[in-house]
């Protein structure tokens, strides 16, 4: 049987969402902006897996917008700056390219400039260092809830508070991406102004996701068009995939905590074996930090994608992230921050979980990593 540990990249859809999926292409194929029956019915339905959706974090359904996924949600908070007076964006290393990328693009198209506030090296937000890049140019700051490679998870409540604090203007935008669904949290409670999260990384479709906006008589839609979603992002409704969303929602909004605490026992326990049963490893981040949801370390002497390889024909996935090069030109920003090692930054490894993973499975996943591990070894250091 297969085991797949690759869930920061994209889950397995559930089951049920999958069946609310096919059995809303068959029952609800009106267009929401029709005026008939069938119209009704799906503008019906789609509000109601709106409200599914932002119960997750506590907002209301009219500051939500359902986008295509993380990327477009992303993309479209950070179009926000073009409209403001202060055009620089203040952000991390550490961000999704769909960030870094982007700010890039506003660069390079409106001239709109870009800095990085400081981490440290396990990934941890300065927060003087944010509060030295402060100025009256600043328009938008960027926060990464949880850090997609090494799990790290930000104290968004408090940075968030502390920007406020020195200037109420600045828009505060936060990548929840790894976080929806997995890790609570209460936009009322926290001091921010959008927020990014897709479907399937908590075992819905793919194609979805949304923008939560704090204030949506603010905000400048990216698209424009026949209206819909209140002028936010107009174009048809995808009716089945919002409602596959919805369910998913529901699953993640009943079993939260308890989802929590079993895949910590998972991660707890990878660790301890891991680090039993391999020399000169190391973790990348720190487990009372992290999102038990994503394990990331390194091994000396190894190359990751070639462990990744040998684990695939077993029926085990796991991922690398980016570290693939020795002389550091294809590794990723977050590690090069992390400053995790030329000896071992080769052999970086991301196990990630989700719903269908099972504690079962660590002894096994664990003693095909050791039993390969040495393998590569022989090879590399004859």
């Amino acid at each position: 049987m297969d085991v797949y540990l690759d869930n920061a990249a994209t889950t397995q859809i559930d089951k049920k969402s999958l069946e609310c999926l096919i059995k809303t292409y068959n029952t609800h194929y009106g267009n929401p902006s029709s005026l008939h029956k069938l119209g009704h019915d799906c503008e019906k339905i789609f509000n109601k897996s709106l409200m599914s959706i932002s119960r997750l974090i506590d907002a209301k359904p009219v500051t939500i917008i359902i986008t295509s996924g993380g990327t477009e949600s992303n993309n479209t908070a950070l179009s926000q700056v073009k409209e403001l007076k202060r055009k620089k964006i203040i952000t991390s290393r550490l961000e999704h390219p769909s960030v870094l990328k982007y700010c890039e693009y506003l660069k390079e198209s409106f001239e709109i400039e870009y800095d990085f506030y400081d981490t440290d090296d396990k990934g941890k937000i300065d927060l003087n260092s944010i509060k030295e890049k402060i100025s009256e140019a600043v328009g938008m700051i960027t926060i990464p809830f949880v850090n997609s490679e090494v799990g790290l998870i930000q104290d968004i409540k408090n940075i968030s508070r502390e920007i406020k604090k020195i200037d109420s203007n600045i828009l505060i935008h936060v990548d929840a991406v790894q976080a929806f669904g997995k890790i609570k949290v209460n936009v009322c409670e926290i001091d921010i102004d959008y927020m990014s999260f897709s479907s399937h990384k908590i075992h819905g479709p793919k194609g979805i996701g949304g923008l939560y906006i704090r204030n949506p008589g603010k905000f400048r839609p990216v698209f424009y068009g026949g209206g819909q979603q209140k002028n936010l992002r107009p174009g048809t409704e995808n009716i089945p995939s919002t409602v596959a969303f919805g369910s998913t929602c529901d699953i993640a909004y009943s079993t939260i905590d308890e989802e929590y605490k079993r895949i910590e026992s998972i991660n707890k326990k990878y660790r301890k074996l891991l680090d039993k049963k391999i020399d000169n490893l190391k973790f990348n981040s720190k487990f009372e930090d992290s999102s038990p949801y994503i394990l990331n370390f390194s091994i000396k002497d190894i190359k990751s994608e070639v462990l990744i390889h040998f684990l695939e024909m077993e029926g085990i996935f796991i991922s690398s992230g980016t570290a693939c090069s020795s002389n550091y030109k294809n590794v990723s920003e977050a590690y090069k921050e992390l400053e995790i090692g030329k000896e071992y930054i080769d052999g970086t490894i991301r196990i990630s979980f989700g719903r269908l993973s099972s504690i079962d499975d660590v002894e096994e996943v664990v003693e095909k990593i050791s039993k390969y591990v040495d393998d590569i070894r022989e090879m590399v250091r004859r």
